[in-house]
């Protein structure tokens, strides 16, 4: 029995694709596959600045809440 594989980008028939993913791998021809690491590129990218966005705003608010020596919940 013979096994075919198909590119989840084009759907196009490919000999050997190539798996992009970290959850939810996927299977791609060259071309598409690197379009696929693009997205994951730029959604890492995301995940970085929307960390490092929170972890600033937080500080903030324990500046803010914490004034004259309140404690606050879940901050040591």
């Amino acid at each position: 029995m013979s096994t075919s594989f198909h590119c989840d980008g084009c759907r196009e028939s490919v000999e050997i694709p190539i798996k992009v993913g970290h959850i939810l791998r996927r299977e791609y021809c060259e071309s598409c596959a690197m379009v696929a690491n693009q997205f994951v590129d730029a959604e890492e990218a995301l995940r970085k600045s929307t960390h490092e966005k929170f972890a600033a705003d937080r500080e903030l608010l324990i500046v803010r809440f914490s004034a004259n020596g309140f404690k606050l919940p879940d901050v040591p």
